[in-house]
């Protein structure tokens, strides 16, 4: 699978349905301490995997789900398009707040790394980190404003290592043009591109977390190798209705 790096981010890669409006409740992802018998609903995205299809799907893990990192920077996306979700991860997030509880577990001295850390198209400092991520319909002509990365809302996956076996949370507003860029980096209060992001938000059709570092937001991590080894999880992950 090819990377792209077009501006600040990368472009995240799955292309779905459209989805009916979401209610203005509180809605939590699959009951991750109660996890139903079968596959869960959410996928793991990985650059240049050998198979035919890209995915990988998590595992259970107590109280969550979680998946291996490679040994290569390839781990781009942990999101859900799940039809199940229509209506509530799904839809209309106008006016909606989302929330991730993340954490690491690996052994100890384990370093994480990013596709391009340290070469001249990567010049940015920034450690392999994780952030919300979500986009709107991409069945169409390719346009920037239909992928949205959290920013500057993140965490690093080195802070997350530091704080195992606990979990931090990153949240957002998704009402919020400013707290989002796109794949070009523009924000969604921007005037030229406030009313794209509107739009996205009304349709949402794949949500989740993108891993990245240095300059760009979903160009895959990973863990160096002969470092460690270690799975990240994903404790909770909720929508509700934004504060007034």
């Amino acid at each position: 699978m090819k990377r792209f790096f077009l501006g600040a981010v990368a472009i995240g890669l799955l292309a779905v349905s459209a989805f009916v409006l979401a209610p203005s409740r509180t809605v939590k992802a699959e009951d991750f301490e109660s996890l139903k018998s079968g596959a869960v609903k959410w996928k793991v995205i990985d650059y240049n995997r050998i198979q035919t299809h890209p995915a990988r799907i998590p595992f259970k893990i107590p109280g969550g789900i979680g998946f291996d990192f490679l040994n290569t920077p390839d781990t781009a996306l942990l999101g859900t398009s799940h039809p199940s979700y229509r209506g509530d991860l799904l839809g209309d997030l106008s006016g909606k707040s989302v929330s991730a509880d993340v954490g690491v577990t690996v052994t100890p001295l384990t370093q994480f790394t990013y596709f391009g850390e340290g070469t001249p198209d990567n010049p940015c400092v920034r450690a392999a980190n994780v952030r919300l991520y979500f986009q709107t319909d991409t069945g169409g002509k390719f346009q920037e404003t239909d992928y949205w990365w959290s920013n500057p809302m993140s965490v690093d996956l080195q802070t997350l290592a530091a704080s195992q076996p606990g979990s931090l949370s990153i949240d957002a507003d998704i009402s919020d043009g400013s707290q989002w860029t796109d794949y070009f980096g523009h924000r969604g209060d921007d005037p030229l591109y406030a009313a794209a992001f509107q739009a996205a938000t009304k349709d949402v059709q794949f949500i989740g977390l993108s891993f990245g570092g240095g300059c760009f937001f979903e160009n895959g991590v990973g863990i160096a190798p002969g470092t460690g080894n270690g799975y990240f999880r994903l404790m909770d992950f909720t929508v509700s209705p934004t504060a007034p």
